[in-house]
C-alpha cells in the first residue's frame, strides 16, 4: 500500500525567520501536487504556533506604544502562507528606509497593529482577518496572549531582560525564562503564562510536532515555557521532529554542538525528540569567513563530536545514527541568499546587503517529508 501524508495532521512550533521559512516550503510543496487526487500534506490541517516573546528593534516601540503582543514573527508566517505571495510578502515584509517614527518599521505590523486596534485588541480575530485578506491556509496561533519577555539568567547571575539586550550583551546562559513585560523595577520575576486557546489542543491531536527552524532560546524555547505546551507534546500521541539550526548564534549558543542544541530542547521541553534534521552542506568558503568573524560556527552532525551516539538498524538493512535518542537525518537544506538590512545606529536608516546562510524552503520541505515517511514506517 502507497504511503500516504494527507492526512497528517502538523504542528509547528518556533518563530523567526525559521518557522516562515518552514511554512513556505511546504505550501510551495502542497501547491505542486495540488492536482493529484490526494495532496500529500493538506495545509487546512497544519497549525503553528509561534512565539510572541520578541521585542527587539521596532517591534518594541509597537509593544509599548500600542500594548500589544509582538506582530513581527506573526506578521512572517501569514506572508509565508498567503495566497499571492510573490508580491503581499515583499509588501508585509517591506520596512521602511530612514529615519522618524516609520523607520525600519514592516508595512506588516502596522497592518497587524491596526487589525488588532479595530478588533478592540483581540489578536486572535485580527489574525482571522488578516488570514483573510490574504487567503492564508492554515491556522496560525500566538504561544500566549499574556505580554511576556523572555529573560535570560547568564554565568555569574547576571539577568538579561529582553531580547533587544540578549543580542546586544549576550553571555554564556545558565537558564532562560519568561517574565511579565510590566515588570517594574528590581529583577524580573518568572512567570507561568497560559497558553493561547487551541494552542494545547492542536498538539493534543496532532501526529507530529515540528520544533524550529529557528534560535534554539529566542524561537523555539520561549514556546516551551508556556504553560501546557511542554506537557501536551509529552502526553501526546505524536512523533517530534527538530529541525536544526545552521549556525551557532553569538552571544547565545557558542561552541554548542548538534547534542547540546538537542540536550536544551529536551532540559526545557521534558520530552524526548524522536528525530532531528540538520544540514550537511557545508557552507562556502568565504560566507563561512563572514560568519566566523561575528563569532557563529556551522552547526554539522559529526559522530565523532557528539555524545551518547549508538546506531539502530532498520529493515533493508538500514542502519540510522541516534544522538541523544534522536533519529538523525541529515540532508542539503541550505542556500546562500543575498539580503538587505537597515542599520538604524546610523541614524539614517541606512539599507545594507549581505550574503546570508537560510533554510531553503524547497529543499528543506523535501527533507522534512523524508523524516516524515519515517515516522509512519
Amino acid at each position: 500500500m502507497a504511503l500516504s501524508l494527507s492526512k497528517l495532521r502538523l504542528v509547528a512550533v518556533g518563530g523567526g525567520t525559521g518557522l516562515a521559512t518552514l511554512l513556505r516550503g511546504i505550501k510551495g510543496y502542497v501547491r505542486r501536487h495540488d492536482e493529484d487526487e490526494e495532496a500529500p500534506l493538506d495545509l487546512s490541517s497544519f497549525t503553528a504556533i509561534v512565539t510572541v516573546s520578541d521585542d527587539a528593534g521596532a517591534t518594541g516601540k509597537l509593544i509599548d506604544e500600542f500594548g500589544i503582543l509582538p506582530p513581527g514573527d506573526i506578521r512572517a508566517c501569514l506572508a509565508a502562507l498567503a495566497d499571492e505571495e510573490v508580491l503581499l510578502s515583499k509588501l508585509f515584509l517591506h520596512k521602511f528606509v530612514g529615519g522618524g517614527a516609520f523607520g525600519g518599521q514592516s508595512f506588516g505590523n502596522l497592518f497587524l497593529t491596526a487589525l488588532i486596534q479595530m478588533n478592540d485588541g483581540d489578536y486572535l480575530n485580527a489574525i482571522k482577518d488578516a488570514s483573510r485578506v490574504l487567503r492564508a491556509e492554515g491556522t496560525i496561533l500566538p504561544a500566549t496572549l499574556e505580554r511576556v519577555r523572555l529573560c535570560a539568567e547568564i554565568e555569574g547571575g547576571r539577568v538579561l531582560v529582553g531580547e533587544d539586550e540578549l543580542n546586544r550583551n549576550g553571555g554564556r546562559i545558565s537558564r532562560v525564562y519568561l517574565a511579565r513585560r510590566e515588570n517594574g523595577d528590581g529583577p524580573p520575576e518568572e512567570v507561568a503564562c497560559e497558553p493561547m486557546p487551541g494552542a494545547v489542543e492542536a498538539i493534543q491531536d496532532a501526529d507530529v510536532v515540528i520544533l524550529g527552524p529557528g534560535g534554539l532560546y529566542t524561537s523555539i524555547i520561549p514556546n516551551l515555557l508556556v504553560k501546557g505546551i511542554s506537557e501536551s507534546i509529552k502526553l501526546a500521541n505524536c512523533r517530534t521532529i527538530y529541525i536544526a539550526n545552521v549556525m551557532t548564534q553569538p552571544g547565545k549558543t557558542d561552541g554548542y554542538s548538534l547534542s547540546d542544541h538537542i540536550r536544551e530542547i529536551k532540559k526545557y521541553g521534558g520530552f524526548p525528540v524522536d528525530y532531528v534534521l540538520v544540514n550537511d552542506r557545508e557552507v562556502s568558503p568565504a560566507v563561512l569567513a563572514t560568519y566566523e568573524q561575528e563569532g557563529a560556527t556551522q552547526i554539522l552532525f559529526d559522530p565523532e563530536e557528539s555524545d551518547k551516539v549508538s546506531a539502530v538498524s532498520f529493515g533493508g538493512g538500514r542502519e540510522l545514527l541516534v544522538v541523544e535518542g534522536s533519529i538523525i537525518h541529515t540532508a542539503d537544506v541550505i542556500a546562500e541568499v543575498e539580503e538587505q538590512s537597515i542599520r538604524q545606529e546610523a541614524g539614517a536608516g541606512d539599507v545594507e546587503t549581505k550574503t546570508v546562510l537560510r533554510h531553503d524552503p524547497a529543499k528543506l520541505t523535501a527533507a522534512l517529508i523524508e523524516v516524515l515517511k519515517a515516522t509512519q514506517s
